[in-house]
């Protein structure tokens, strides 16, 4: 039995919370956002999480999986194509389902924000191409 779990709502509820009580100089476009979520999903016993980081002064989103239930975590790897310029990857949310792993975001590196999505088909040991959702420019 597969069980998908993501606290996202519940994290974006507050992500959202705290950008509103941000100082105006705080914004998504800036590089200084609200501190962002770590969304977990779940199947059987593997547990997959990702992020974005900004620790290099370059936005990116990392992947990491546990597969014995958390007892271990594996290497950490990067999902976004590395930038060295001001691109900016957030609101990354995650979800899985059998050995299927599905990762989204949002990035500005076309000049406008979009949603982007990455999958995989083996519980996370290897990603296809990032797919962009559509170009309607929004705010994530």
């Amino acid at each position: 039995m597969s069980i998908v779990v993501l606290f996202s709502a519940a994290i974006f509820t507050s992500s959202y919370s705290m950008q509103q009580s941000a100082s105006a100089s705080t914004c998504f476009a800036c590089g200084s956002p609200p501190i962002p979520k770590v969304p977990i999903a779940t199947s059987g016993n593997n547990i997959y999480t990702a992020w974005p980081n900004n620790d290099t002064g370059h936005w990116g989103v990392f992947f990491a999986k546990s597969l014995d239930g958390g007892k271990t975590l594996g290497k950490t790897i990067m999902l976004s194509a590395p930038n060295k310029e001001h691109v900016v990857d957030l609101n990354v949310d995650i979800a899985a389902s059998g050995s299927n792993v599905l990762v989204t975001w949002w990035t500005n590196k076309t000049g406008v924000f979009m949603p982007v999505f990455k999958a995989s088909a083996d519980n996370g040991n290897t990603f296809g191409k990032t797919m962009i959702l559509n170009s309607t420019s929004s705010t994530p």
